[in-house]
């Protein structure tokens, strides 16, 4: 067993180096408290419009596709 000899693992390197200490993973350890905050809001409220209004997102989107594609061959 002993040491690994993996630098990825070894306990001198917190998570945040390990993620890659970009934006994203700021946003995933919530140090960027907006960002987090904002994704989670719209997660909820996308979720809230769904499950009162019985769409899908499949409905939505091949909703919007025939929208769109209609409107191109108009």
């Amino acid at each position: 067993m002993g040491s690994s000899s993996d630098p990825k693992f070894s306990r001198e390197r917190n998570l945040h180096q390990i993620l890659g200490e970009g934006l994203v993973t700021d946003v995933v350890l919530w140090r960027q408290t907006n960002i987090s905050a904002g994704i989670l809001l719209v997660t909820v409220a996308s979720w809230g419009i769904f499950e009162i209004s019985g769409y899908t997102l499949l409905l939505l989107v091949s909703s919007v596709l025939l929208l769109l594609l209609s409107i191109l061959f108009l």
